[in-house]
């Protein structure tokens, strides 16, 4: 944006588009973190009652860790 188009923004919405923007990436990254948690506590509890073997485990957690990474990546 620039400076005017910055000037409006910041009168419209009382904040500026930087700080705005900083919310929504922390509020993304908080929430693919509390799913990558809900998934891997789910595939651990479902390991416990031996609904799954170790290694579909380790996909499970491995795969919310890559989302997690790319969606990172990408929000950066």
């Amino acid at each position: 944006m620039n400076g005017v188009q910055k000037r409006a923004f910041l009168a419209g919405s009382g904040v500026e588009a930087a700080a705005l923007l900083l919310a929504i990436k922390s509020s993304l990254i908080a929430l693919i973190l509390i799913w990558t948690t809900w998934v891997a506590i789910g595939a651990f509890r479902a390991w416990r009652f031996g609904d799954l073997e170790i290694y579909d485990l380790l996909w499970q957690v491995m795969r919310a860790s890559i989302i997690l990474l790319v969606i990172g990546f990408y929000i950066q």
